[in-house]
């Protein structure tokens, strides 16, 4: 069994500038981060999801060899486990939940919590678990799932993201509506009524038609980009993004029209959680095993 520690660091903010393709956020955007811990001992975490009412935070563990096809982060291996944090990222359980014979689960991916149940991406499975107990309840098979990869919810539904479809698949209870989403189709955001999808194989950001009647809608920043995996949207309108090939956790003004690198993190920044009462930034990094976590401000608040 992997031992999970958290080592307590302060360190200043990290910053780093864009290219000229698009214009720069200048600094009065305000966004600032700090380093304040870091939860290592994972195996293969891939996404971190907080529990708005109380800040705890799960993360999901594919726990899937370092070397090998790409594959081996889709299988049905059952390995996966899911770690629970304390508000702030104390340890809770390393392994809250794990695989068992009769509840398994394997390439666990995306994380959503709502009404008390936690919903896990698995494969062709959305797994799901109580909040309080971490007792299985009958997952929900996605039909014609192929690589389930991002979770998220706007408190009435549960969507989820399958990467090798690029669709979209609405759950309303057992109910299923597909919403065509763009190629590589991965980490999902949903604000102000909008979805917006980032794409692992185009490198790109789309906003999408929930009533799935319009084709996605381009960004059009895919040459700033070479592995998109998670999205959310702050107070402001403007969009974070974790870039997990080029290591960096990048901002995206709510125009769309200016960018740069909120900060640089080794190890593949992953499908990122956001506690926004503290203002606390958890960063899955996938290839490190840990969790980099970063205090959040925005210095004109």
């Amino acid at each position: 069994m992997r031992m999970v520690l958290v080592t307590v660091l302060v360190v200043g903010a990290m910053l780093a500038g864009c290219g000229p393709v698009v214009p720069s956020i200048s600094s009065s955007d305000g966004w600032r981060v700090e380093k304040v811990a870091t939860v290592t001992g994972l195996a293969v975490p891939e996404c971190a999801a907080v529990l708005p009412e109380t800040g705890e935070v799960f993360i999901s563990n594919i726990d899937a060899p370092a070397e090998g096809a790409d594959d081996r982060y889709n299988t049905d291996d059952n390995t996966g486990f899911i770690t629970r944090l304390k508000a702030g990222g104390q340890l809770a359980a390393g392994r809250w939940v794990d695989s068992q014979v009769n509840a398994p689960i394997n390439s666990i991916k995306g994380l959503c919590v709502l009404k008390g149940v936690v919903y896990a991406c698995d494969v062709d499975h959305v797994r799901r678990m109580s909040v309080e107990t971490g007792q299985a309840i009958e997952p929900i098979i996605i039909h014609g799932a192929k690589f389930l990869n991002d979770a998220a919810t706007d408190g009435k539904y549960i969507y989820v993201s399958d990467t090798i479809t690029g669709k979209i698949h609405r759950l309303d209870g057992e109910k299923q509506i597909e919403i065509p989403g763009p190629p590589g189709a991965n980490g999902i955001a949903l604000g102000g009524g909008k979805m917006f999808v980032v794409s692992w194989a185009e490198h790109e950001i789309y906003e999408i038609d929930l009533d799935g009647i319009m084709p996605p809608k381009p960004f059009g920043l895919a040459d700033r980009f070479k592995g998109l995996d998670g999205i959310e949207i702050l107070s402001d309108g403007t969009f974070i993004v974790s870039d997990q090939k080029s290591n960096k956790i990048v901002l995206i003004s709510a125009d769309r029209k200016r960018i740069r690198t909120l900060v640089e993190v080794r190890g593949g920044p992953a499908d990122f959680g956001i506690d926004r009462d503290r203002g606390l930034l958890y960063i899955p990094l996938i290839w490190d095993n840990s969790v980099a976590v970063y205090k959040l401000t925005n210095r004109l608040k």
